[in-house]
């Protein structure tokens, strides 16, 4: 009987965890956005390529996600209707929710510092 009650507990918890987002803040804002920077292997003109991924948990769309990429720059082309490089900051217009992965590339001797720094939510 005790073994029953554990294991229904345990679902329960789970069911919270899982509807919530896993930690996200509510529905969701820029904070909750996963950032990870890597090499993908890969040499274009004898220069690594580096691959962006921006995860987003939670259940609300984020928009006009803005990141610090301070002197970025890259070999290979960014596609700008996905994203906007102005200055030292860096744009995605539109993150889905529901654990949507964003990935952009980009070509250059050195790894740059990427760093989130703002965004808007979209919920509906």
């Amino acid at each position: 009987m005790t073994t029953n009650a554990c294991k229904f507990l345990c679902l329960i918890l789970l069911f919270a965890f899982v509807s919530q987002g896993f930690g996200c803040h509510g529905e969701g804002t820029f904070e909750d956005v996963i950032l990870k920077q890597s090499k993908t292997g890969k040499m274009i003109k004898n220069t690594p390529e580096w691959e962006v991924k921006l995860t987003n948990p939670c259940t609300c769309t984020i928009t006009h996600l803005m990141m610090t990429c301070v002197g970025f720059q890259s070999l290979t082309p960014i596609d700008p209707t996905q994203m906007s490089i102005s200055g030292n900051e860096c744009k995605v217009y539109s993150l889905s929710g529901g654990g949507t992965v964003f990935v952009f590339k980009y070509v250059w001797a050195k790894k740059f510092d990427i760093k989130i720094q703002s965004g808007g939510v979209a919920c509906s």
